[in-house]
């Protein structure tokens, strides 16, 4: 009985529809999150007491939204790297202008100004990017965002929930890190994946630790705040397991690849090698802006 059910079965035709499927998930989910994910722009903080922000202004990824995002994850994460732990330079240069040497961080303790490498500019970097929820623009823009998000599904079933509307710019799916640790984390190399305690993460990276702001193994509790929200769990499991997906099936190499043509040809290569149509297709569904950070 076994040995007829196994001769029944087209074999080909079920591995042509594993190919496609691997492609589908590759164009339309992985390509697209590793062409946008390091883009989180980088407006000053807002201050503490904002104006009212006219309707125009409060859409999901605008600049005011991210500027309050920027300034509470600076508050919430002391404003410290959350990988490093080096505090952000501006704001220990503004407190230097006002307190001079005797100047103190969110700890209350007094800088250490001999320490050149204490200080490094500081992002803040969202989990999952602020792209997937853009449901603006023409139709074809739209299904590919409505695709992206059942792709996110299939990692954590209605996790899209999370991140749905201005929620995508909420402290709990944002992190504050230097720029080298915001590269790395946003192109999935670096991922956080949780040890047990509220809050503590194991971060691992896929690099090589010749080039990985990651000082490997480590383990790190997140900070935490009474007023602003801690960075969601779910999300960053997500993001783990993307980034495992992406190194484990070379989908990430592919896709690197593939990026690299936009900074490598200069011009369409006629043996068909240069990724036209892929990058036609990113930039017209709105993942890629034609640049690369």
């Amino acid at each position: 009985m076994a040995s007829s059910l196994t001769t029944s079965i087209d074999t080909a035709a079920l591995c042509t529809k594993i190919v496609q499927f691997t492609d589908y998930l590759i164009d339309n989910f992985f390509l697209p999150l590793k062409a946008c994910a390091a883009k989180t722009p980088q407006p000053t903080p807002a201050p503490l007491s904002i104006p009212t922000i006219p309707a125009e202004d409060v859409l999901p990824g605008s600049r005011a939204r991210v500027s309050t995002l920027r300034r509470d994850c600076l508050i919430r994460d002391k404003h410290r790297c959350v990988v490093t732990r080096k505090f952000d330079k501006q704001e220990a240069r503004r407190r230097h202008a006002e307190c001079g040497q005797s100047a103190i961080d969110d700890d209350r303790q007094v800088f250490d100004w001999t320490d050149g490498t204490a200080f490094q500019t500081l992002e803040v970097a969202h989990i999952l990017p602020h792209s997937l929820t853009n449901l603006e623009g023409h139709p074809q823009m739209t299904a590919a965002r409505k695709n992206a998000l059942d792709i996110l599904n299939m990692f954590d079933m209605d996790v899209h929930r999370l991140i749905t509307g201005t929620d995508i710019d909420r402290p709990t799916n944002a992190l504050t890190l230097t720029r080298e640790c915001h590269e790395e984390f946003g192109s999935f190399r670096m991922y956080f994946e949780a040890v047990g305690p509220p809050r503590t993460y194991c971060i691992a990276s896929y690099d090589l630790p010749a080039f990985s702001a990651v000082p490997q193994p480590l383990t790190r509790t997140l900070f935490q705040s009474p007023t602003i929200d801690s960075p969601h769990p779910r999300l960053l499991a997500v993001h783990a397991a993307i980034a495992k997906v992406l190194h484990m099936s070379a989908a990430g190499k592919y896709c690197d690849h593939i990026l690299r043509d936009t900074e490598e040809a200069t011009f369409v290569e006629s043996d068909g090698t240069t990724n036209l149509g892929t990058l036609v297709t990113l930039r017209f569904n709105g993942w890629w802006d034609g640049v690369l950070a």
